[in-house]
């Protein structure tokens, strides 16, 4: 699936039709189809005017899903995480965090946040931090560019 047929899975998801969601951006219909055709890619401001109605950017750029944590994916997650023993102890026990990784992630997203001029509160720091730790669990050291173009798209949401 490519940048314009997720735009327009996400833009269905959020029950937009194509003249509503470009009208959000400040967009023509013709603009919105272009998109979704492929013929044309929307720019980071469009992206970050979508994202403030639901638009899920790492989506639509990557075709990777940022999961929100809530109690909800904290739940379940946890339930996953705890079916299966750890190896190891033999324990349901969650695996431990990588703090130095985690602070990593939080210094670039702090640092992009304020090339962008904002500033989150605390909380809504350590979730933003948490999904792209989360995105980024499964590669064994982190790709600092690909971190940086993640944390971008996240500061532009």
């Amino acid at each position: 699936m490519n940048l314009g047929a997720r735009l327009k899975a996400e833009r269905e998801r959020l029950g937009f039709s194509q003249t509503e969601f470009a009208a959000l951006a400040g967009a023509s219909k013709h603009s919105q189809i272009n998109w979704e055709k492929g013929a044309a890619a929307p720019n980071a401001t469009v992206l970050g005017v979508l994202a403030e109605h639901g638009l899920d950017v790492l989506y639509v750029v990557t075709g990777q899903r940022l999961q929100c944590v809530t109690e909800q994916s904290h739940v379940s997650t946890s339930t996953h995480v705890t079916e299966k023993a750890n190896p190891v102890t033999h324990s349901g026990a969650v695996p431990q965090i990588d703090a130095d990784r985690l602070a990593r992630i939080v210094e670039l997203l702090e640092r992009f946040a304020a090339q962008a001029g904002k500033r989150w509160p605390a909380k809504r720091l350590v979730v933003l931090a948490a999904e792209v730790y989360n995105v980024l669990a499964d590669e064994p050291a982190l790709d600092e560019p690909k971190v940086e173009r993640i944390l971008k798209l996240v500061v532009s949401r």
